[in-house]
């Protein structure tokens, strides 16, 4: 039976503890931000007519501190990303359900489509299950993607693990090089970093959820929906006294939850290139071939343009990724008024900002030739 080799045990532990580390030091970053944000309501209760926030400034936050409140809420948060991580995670990649089930089909062509899909995830089960036996685990769950880019993904949390592999994938890759790349899926989910990912893809999705739901208020909303050519409902004057304090609110919380979005983003991202290398040598000791990992990862970025797919692709599942392109086939509809078109150039920004999800391919393929030389060289 074939094993990762022992000495690296140690060196994933480690690896895993500073996941977990670099996990609560962002939660950390959410709580403060949440901090503010509760006070920055309560200084515009006023406007509703209540006299409680007239303290805002002075008294407002004596009310609960921000030590207790950090050492109180980073648990929490921590706990509630490990609960709920993997839905959100799955949600995102699918853009519909928690997982992705398939509604019953309804013409001749979805029930062939369907029968294709179930019998690929057989062989693609009897695949995972033949190399998860090699280093003792049990076999994840394995769902197949209906999608024209090559990828896989693995997300966990105590007690479910999926494995997620596109159609393209199975199209390109055959024989060792797919055995290759479910190794690699693998070896996340045996090295643990699956499941720290899973929960730390939390706070980008949902702090990029808020800034954009802060965007459609102030775009809908009756006092600012002429300057981002925005529209607003029928009910939107009569409700202009609502509207006013949840208007200030957002032009005051969106500076926070973008900042949140960016350092989640980044320590997202940075957990990403860490645990890809350790994934990319693991999966090879599983499937026993350096090269074929190195030819598969060569397959299914050939004639690929990167900088176009990362930039269609939304954070949260692209980081969980083998490469780091986009898994939806859809195409964004060109920015149609100025709220678009800022939020367009807020996105292409912040992607030149951040740092990438993954390492070079180039860098991965020749750390894996290298392996594969060193093993030509013992045998």
């Amino acid at each position: 039976m074939r094993t990762i080799v022992p000495a690296t045990h140690s060196t994933l532990r480690l690896r895993l503890a500073a996941l977990l580390l670099g996990l609560v030091a962002f939660d950390v970053v959410a709580v403060v931000t949440a901090y503010v944000l509760v006070h920055i309501a309560y200084g515009l209760l006023p406007m509703f007519g209540l006299p409680v926030g007239a303290s805002f400034w002075t008294q407002g936050f004596h009310l609960v501190s921000l030590r207790p409140a950090v050492l109180a809420g980073t648990p929490l948060v921590l706990a509630f990303q490990f609960v709920f991580g993997y839905r959100v995670t799955l949600r995102e990649a699918t853009d519909g359900p928690d997982l992705p089930e398939a509604s019953e089909p309804e013409t001749t062509r979805e029930r062939f489509t369907a029968i294709k899909h179930e019998r690929t995830a057989t062989q693609l089960r009897e695949r995972v299950t033949r190399l998860a036996q090699t280093v003792d685990m049990s076999t994840p769950d394995v769902r197949v993607i209906d999608s024209t880019t090559p990828n896989s993904y693995a997300a966990s949390r105590p007690g479910e693990r999926t494995l997620f592999v596109t159609t393209a994938l199975v199209d390109q890759l055959d024989g060792d090089e797919l055995d290759a790349v479910l190794a690699h899926e693998l070896a996340h989910l045996k090295n643990g970093d699956s499941f720290v990912m899973t929960a730390a893809a939390f706070l980008p999705i949902v702090s990029a959820r808020a800034t954009r739901w802060l965007r459609t208020t102030l775009e809908t909303s009756v006092y600012t929906h002429w300057f981002f050519d925005g529209e607003t409902s029928r009910n939107a004057i009569s409700a202009a006294y609502f509207y006013l304090p949840l208007v200030a609110f957002a032009f005051l919380a969106m500076p926070f939850t973008a900042a949140l979005y960016l350092a989640s983003t980044a320590c997202y991202r940075l957990l990403s290139r860490v645990r890809e290398y350790a994934a990319d040598a693991g999966g090879a000791a599983i499937c026993g071939s350096p090269a074929a990992l190195a030819s598969a990862l060569e397959t299914v970025t050939d004639d690929r343009r990167p900088d176009a797919d990362i930039r269609t692709a939304e954070t949260g599942v692209r980081e969980l990724c083998v490469v780091p392109y986009t898994i939806t086939d859809e195409t964004p509809d060109p920015p149609a008024g100025r709220a678009e078109r800022i939020a367009h150039r807020w996105h292409t920004v912040t992607e030149q900002i951040l740092p990438g999800s993954h390492p070079d391919v180039d860098d991965r393929i020749a750390a894996l030739r290298g392996r594969q030389s060193d093993l030509d060289q013992r045998s």
